[in-house]
């Protein structure tokens, strides 16, 4: 049997993300209500029950009528993708049957067809690799890149261990330097951080839409609450020159976003923070401490950052899925007449949905498929 929740149930959401096998704070009812509330598109929770297991897929169903190119005729239809982070299917059992895996599909077609949605796009949870069995026979699910993480299960001594050389020396001579990094428990610093991670994008030529406002962030503390916490390093006579938000969540440490002040970069701040966090988390009881992938999935400079502090690595995938074909053919099609005869075209051939690809004059979409999407967690230093 399926059930479609939205955020108003939220204490019917929790439960059902309780049961699963792990979870973090990406399918929390609180977080996707945020999402809702910035124009994300409307929160539902799929949530299928079958002889004792349950499946459990957040979404956000967006209209189409007010995008670009499609028309009116695109009034009747909508889409679906996931919250900004990692998402897709949780489930109760490490081990699923195929009887309730294949129950889960046919509920799920009907539900998304009775909505009339068009087509699904979703991140994926690089520490669920279940995932991709749990969506096996609805559309592909395309492998982006690798994430980082540290395993807080071993001893703290093999965890620093790790730690490549450059990342101990760099930790030293802050400590050296008289830099002191600390949990702000009551968030009194997250103005100033709010200041940071805006150069910190400004400085990687992030987008626009990368650029959380001030609300955002108060916004995100009040409805995460507990979960969410705030780490700054200080100089020894008090200036906050690098901060981080981080979540705890059912035992996964997330590394959500970052900043760090431009004329502190040569001191690789944040290797101290992420030190910082993993003392904080094996005291706190997690077992894994994310800190996610590079730029776009890539295996950039943010990528390799990160790779300094753990050998461990898990796969991120994204999930695409046409669910009614005809309607996404039409309205891809209405795209690509509408850019033909403005001179535009898309700026990638394998963007998903086709329909929603942003457009460029013809002759620069070379140049804007070279650029690349602001990091999930603001480019550390």
């Amino acid at each position: 049997m399926m059930r479609i929740l939205t955020t108003l149930q939220g204490e019917e959401w929790s439960r059902a993300v309780q049961r699963a096998t792990q979870h973090d704070f990406y399918f929390l009812p609180e977080y996707h209500a945020l999402a809702e509330r910035r124009g994300e598109g409307e929160a539902r929770l799929f949530v299928y029950e079958q002889a004792g297991h349950t499946i459990a897929l957040p979404l956000h169903i967006r209209a189409l009528p007010d995008y670009p190119g499609i028309g009116g005729w695109a009034k009747a239809w909508r889409d679906a993708t996931s919250v900004y982070g990692y998402a897709g299917p949780l489930c109760s059992h490490n081990d699923i049957p195929r009887a309730v895996v294949d129950g889960f599909h046919r509920d799920l077609i009907a539900a998304l067809q009775e909505l009339r949605v068009v087509s699904v796009f979703s991140r994926l949870h690089p520490l669920l690799p279940e995932q991709t069995m749990l969506l096996d026979g609805l559309g592909d699910h395309q492998f982006g890149g690798m994430t980082v993480s540290l395993n807080l299960s071993v001893p703290p001594v093999e965890q620093r261990a790790q730690y490549d050389g450059t990342t101990k020396n760099r930790i030293n001579r802050l400590a050296r330097l008289g830099t002191t990094c600390a949990l702000d428990q009551e968030q009194r610093h997250l103005p100033e951080f709010v200041a940071l991670y805006h150069e910190t994008m400004r400085r990687v030529k992030a987008e626009q839409s990368y650029f959380f406002d001030a609300a955002y962030f108060t916004e995100l503390a009040k409805s995460l609450g507990p979960v969410l916490k705030l780490f700054v390093l200080k100089t020894p006579d008090g200036e906050v020159i690098s901060g981080g938000l981080f979540t705890l969540c059912a035992g996964i440490v997330q590394y959500h976003l970052g900043g760090t002040r431009n004329t502190a970069l040569k001191f690789s701040p944040m290797v101290l923070i992420f030190e910082t966090v993993r003392h904080w988390a094996n005291q706190n009881g997690a077992h894994t401490f994310h800190l996610g992938g590079g730029v776009g999935a890539k295996s950039d400079s943010l990528f390799h950052f990160k790779a300094r502090f753990s050998r461990q690595r898990h796969k991120f995938a994204t999930w695409r899925w046409i669910v009614e074909p005809e309607a996404y053919r039409e309205l891809s099609v209405r795209k690509h007449v509408w850019n033909s005869e403005r001179g535009l075209k898309a700026i990638s051939p394998s963007f998903f949905p086709a329909y929603r690809c942003p457009a460029v004059p013809v002759g620069e979409q070379q140049f804007f498929a070279k650029k690349t999407a602001a990091p999930c967690a603001a480019t550390p230093r």
